[in-house]
C-alpha cells in the first residue's frame, strides 16, 4: 500500500514538472507577475513600518520578511527566453542581459533571506537598515529592466 501511495505521488510530481516545463508563456509572464504582486503585498506593510506610517511591529516585520523570502527566488523561474515576445512589463534589454538579472536575481535572493534573518533577532535598527539595503536591489532591477507604467 504504501509502495503504491508512494508512486501516485511521484507520478503526479512527474506530470506537475512536465505541466510546468510545457507551460504557455503568457502562463510563464502571468505566474511572474503574481509573484511579483506577492512580494510588493509583503514590501508595502514593511515599508509602511519603517517610513513610521503605522507603529512598527517586529513580530509582523520578521512574518513579512519571510515570506519575501521565500518568494524571491520564485519570481525567476519564469523568466525565460520563450517569453521574450510575450505582453509584460520587462524591458526588451532584459533578454539582452540574462546574466545581469540572473545576478541581480541571486542579489535579491541573497538580501532578501538576510532580511528575513535580520528580523528574526528583533532589532528594529537592523530590520530598518535590511530593508533599506533589500529595497535598494529591488529598485536598481526594475530600473533597469521593468518598463514604466
Amino acid at each position: 500500500m504504501k509502495r503504491m501511495i508512494l508512486g501516485v505521488a511521484a507520478l503526479g510530481l512527474t506530470g506537475a514538472v512536465a505541466a510546468h516545463g510545457g507551460a504557455k508563456p503568457e502562463d510563464a509572464v502571468h505566474y511572474r507577475q503574481g509573484i511579483m504582486m506577492g512580494m510588493a503585498w509583503n514590501v508595502g506593510p514593511m515599508g509602511a513600518m519603517v517610513k513610521g506610517d503605522v507603529d512598527f511591529d517586529a513580530g509582523r516585520f520578521a512574518f513579512l520578511a519571510g515570506r519575501l523570502a521565500m518568494l524571491a527566488p520564485m519570481s525567476e523561474e519564469a523568466f525565460t527566453p520563450n517569453t521574450a515576445d510575450t505582453k509584460s512589463e520587462a524591458k526588451p534589454e532584459l533578454w539582452d542581459n540574462l546574466d545581469d538579472f540572473k545576478q541581480r536575481m541571486e542579489s535579491l535572493r541573497k538580501e532578501t533571506a538576510g532580511l528575513a534573518e535580520v528580523a528574526k533577532g528583533g532589532d528594529e535598527a537592523a530590520m530598518k537598515a535590511a530593508f533599506g539595503d533589500t529595497v535598494k536591489v529591488c529598485k536598481g532591477c526594475h530600473d533597469e529592466y521593468q518598463k514604466e507604467h
